[in-house]
């Protein structure tokens, strides 16, 4: 599965090639996807990326669970379709993800295969194409969607809600929080330097296993860490679904990586 995964990743690369390339060159993909036709007649690379989000679905059966549950087919082709949103997405992303929901929550085999891959690709800090503002998008027209239940709407938009809590880019949410020795502080205490956030709970396995794996990697002296034992006003505050949680932030506060696994801590952190 891992190696699967790292797979799909690599769709970021054939994403950007379905903005830019003709139509004869979609074809010849080697994906079972039923990719859409970019019409010649556009040009601009900015028309293309935009066409091919609003049209993006538009040969695919969401009836056919053979095509759905197909990893090169249904799974690819989302895979593909939140990497475009995420690159090209500023101007129709929120009309694409309408388009997309709209055409997905009409049959229930693919409403709930759709809302699981949302969760697996796009709640996981551990997935390659994990972006909150592409997901924001699918949750806010999930929400909004005339198939969704009304008693499921509002869970939508609670999620929404917090997933746009510290958005990559964003200033973080000012914190005051006890540090190790027992002294209170404010993050914006911290703005000079990049700082790195361990919230940790001290009775949780994963928390110490992982701050070893932080002591055995060191991050560069450059980035100020800070163990933050959660609270449940913490909690609440950064939307922290689970411990340990890490942050990685550029100066002035502005996030730079959210609720990242270790690895991806140290890579960003060495750049």
């Amino acid at each position: 599965m891992k190696d699967f995964i790292q797979h799909l990743f690599l769709s970021r690369v054939l994403a950007i090639a379905l903005a830019l390339l003709s139509a004869d060159s979609l074809l010849a993909q080697d994906t079972d996807f039923p990719y859409p036709s970019v019409p010649d007649t556009l040009r601009k690379p900015e028309a293309r990326a935009d066409y091919l989000l609003l049209h993006y679905w538009d040969n695919f059966d969401f009836a056919d669970s053979t095509r759905l549950y197909s990893q090169t087919c249904g799974e690819q082709g989302f895979v593909d379709f939140i990497d475009l949103l995420g690159r090209f997405g500023a101007r129709v992303g929120a009309q694409s993800a309408k388009v997309f929901v709209d055409k997905a929550w009409r049959q229930p085999v693919s409403r709930h295969r759709f809302d699981d891959l949302i969760d697996h690709y796009l709640d996981d800090n551990a997935s390659p194409v994990r972006n909150d503002r592409t997901y924001i998008l699918l949750l806010n027209a999930i929400a909004d969607n005339s198939h969704t239940e009304a008693t499921e709407r509002e869970r939508y938009r609670f999620k929404a809600r917090q997933a746009a809590i510290n958005l990559p880019g964003d200033t973080a949410r000012n914190i005051v929080f006890t540090a190790d020795d027992g002294t209170r502080h404010s993050l914006r205490e911290y703005c000079d330097s990049k700082v790195c956030l361990f919230f940790y709970d001290p009775d949780c396995e994963n928390c110490h296993a992982t701050w070893k794996w932080l002591q055995d990697h060191p991050l560069p002296t450059s980035v100020k860490i800070l163990r933050i034992r959660v609270t449940d006003d913490l909690m609440a505050k950064y939307a922290i679904k689970a411990t340990p949680t890490l942050y990685l932030l550029d100066k002035d506060n502005i996030v730079v990586l959210k609720d990242c696994t270790p690895k991806q801590l140290l890579t960003e952190a060495n750049k």
